[in-house]
């Protein structure tokens, strides 16, 4: 496509069928002038915050394991004297912050995607420590130090927990920062008009996103072809002036060199409009946007999605695609070349035999020890607190459905009022709700002083560790629901019975009650799809706050 067609008026379909089909991306420069190397250029276009926000997270990670060195070396004062006479102590020290921040680096700790992400950014944090661990070990083995264990082994793991904590704090800062319109990335967004508004909307809904919506590139299908071509069209929804997909080269490439140095505007919905055309990942440039996201209309199959990464990423710009929880982006993606035809195979690696194990022997050990110590400390008081208060039952047993839909006693310490689950479609009719999967009444009339509280700290769940123990329910995993509940289940929701249910999870950990049911399946979804071993510890860990802090439980 040559460049006087490019700057053409798309005044009919007939007009845009004819020109659209042979769009060749073009990243020639609108300013001749900049003769800067790419490298130089790409470091410039990398805000200024994120490598401030970088370095301190570096300086913070050094800081985490020198304290976890002074914390088990005040715990075992005998261990110093055996380090210092291997290995000069300071030198030990620098040594193992070295490995503990390239260990960070490696997880993937320090991605600009998981900076202000909790799942995935524990989990890193975990797989890092046990990282350190494994080349400490090799390191002081291949040396033949003959190391303590406990600057080998404890150290790690109490920079660890330190990490989680510190990580936690710097991830509240960053979302305080981008409340006030800050340290966020400039994005244009692709598609079709609804799709541009219901990302803008998610956008500035979210404050940990970190995405600035400052223009938007509205297109669709065109209707006169079937192969997925592409076409511009004119967006009337939230416009910054007048120019529109109707708007002409000449207009796009007007723009002051100087605006990829300015913050954009985020009051209200100003967005600048601009054309999809050929020199559309240079315009993205030249208003400074540092990530392109296609809301929709752009599938994998289309060739547009082949071209448009290579030639926004040749620039230095990211692109993102909005997906949904059915993608298998999630999924391990390996390509078999053994016939005439390739074969993408998708897997979920933690589906193998020796995770499940490994899963299922934390299960017996948690369970059990979580048995052992809450039951003379939490669950016996609790118990004889329900019994004065009315002389009924302790514990009550209620039929939910398992892995696989099958049904089992989920066991619980009592804190409504007895036979209550038979009361569930009057209360239901009430307040005004459906009985469905997030049923659940703030000021329910059921519940009993003594389970107010129980509930509030989710002591009456504990006896669920007994589920656990029976292969029932797992620690960690999706909550589990009803036959009610199950039976109004989607075909993309009905995945959670492929999995054993669980006392926690992601649920539990973001808001519990307070989420849409449409939050909780895409947590619920995104579980299955991602969980991991030490992403399952991240969210135990995650629960004890959840607990104290007693969000959204009621």
């Amino acid at each position: 496509m040559n460049d006087n067609k490019d700057q053409l008026p798309h005044s009919t379909t007939k007009q845009r069928s004819t020109v659209m089909p042979h769009l060749r991306f073009s990243n020639q420069l609108f300013d001749q002038s900049d003769n800067e190397h790419p490298a130089l250029q790409q470091l410039k276009k990398t805000p200024a915050w994120r490598y401030a926000y970088i370095g301190s997270l570096l300086a913070v990670d050094v800081v985490v394991m020198l304290l976890a060195l002074i914390i088990c070396v005040a715990a075992n004062l005998s261990a110093y004297d055996t380090l210092a006479q291997r290995i000069p102590p300071a030198l030990f020290a620098v040594l193992q912050c070295g490995i503990w921040v390239i260990c960070l680096l490696l997880c993937g700790a320090y991605h600009r995607h998981v900076m202000s992400e909790g799942y995935d950014l524990y989990t890193k944090i975990i797989n890092a420590a046990v990282l350190t661990i494994v080349f400490t070990s090799c390191l002081v083995y291949m040396l033949g130090l003959d190391l303590p264990r406990t600057s080998v082994i404890a150290t790690p793991i109490v920079a660890c927990a330190l990490e989680l904590v510190a990580r936690w704090q710097m991830r509240r800062i960053l979302h305080k920062w981008r409340l006030r319109g800050q340290c966020q990335y400039r994005a244009v967004i692709v598609g079709s008009p609804a799709g541009i508004d219901a990302m803008v909307d998610k956008l500035r809904k979210s404050d940990a996103s970190g995405y600035r919506p400052i223009a938007v590139c509205p297109i669709a299908l065109d209707p006169d072809r079937t192969d997925g071509s592409i076409i511009a069209v004119p967006y009337h929804g939230r416009p910054h002036g007048l120019a529109g997909a109707e708007q002409d080269l000449s207009a796009t490439v007007k723009i002051d060199s100087a605006a990829s140095n300015q913050e954009p505007s985020t009051d209200g919905y100003d967005l600048q409009v601009i054309a999809y055309n050929s020199h559309l990942p240079r315009t993205a440039e030249s208003i400074g946007a540092q990530i392109v996201i296609v809301a929709d209309v752009i599938d994998r199959d289309n060739e547009i999605m082949h071209t448009l990464p290579l030639a926004v990423e040749s620039l230095g710009i990211e692109l993102a695609v909005s997906i949904s929880v059915a993608d298998i982006g999630a999924h391990r993606i390996d390509l078999d070349y053994s016939g005439d035809q390739p074969i993408m195979i998708a897997s979920l690696p933690q589906y193998s035999f020796t995770t499940r194990f490994i899963k299922r022997a934390m299960d017996i050990v948690g369970s059990t020890i979580a048995l052992i110590i809450s039951g003379p400390l939490i669950i016996l008081p609790a118990a004889i607190a329900i019994k004065i208060e009315d002389h009924g039952p302790v514990f009550y047993k209620q039929k939910r459905i398992g892995r696989n839909e099958v049904p089992f006693y989920c066991y619980k310490l009592r804190s409504m009022k007895i036979n209550a689950d038979k009361m569930d479609a009057e209360v239901a009719q009430t307040t005004g709700q459906q009985l469905g999967a997030l049923f659940k009444v703030k000021d329910d009339p059921r519940v009993t002083k003594v389970g107010k509280f129980i509930r509030k700290y989710s002591i009456d769940e504990f006896p669920q560790f007994l589920n656990v123990l029976k292969g029932d329910m797992s620690l960690v995993g999706p909550r589990p629901q009803r036959q009610y509940e199950v039976d109004a289940y989607g075909p993309l929701y009905s995945t959670r019975l492929l999995v054993r249910p669980g006392i926690t999870g992601p649920w539990q950990i973001s808001g519990r009650s307070d989420l849409s049911q449409e939050e909780a399946e895409q947590l619920d979804v995104s579980y299955i799809q991602r969980w991991s071993i030490t992403g399952d510890l991240a969210i135990l860990a995650k629960t004890f706050v959840a607990v104290i802090t007693h969000k959204g439980s009621y």
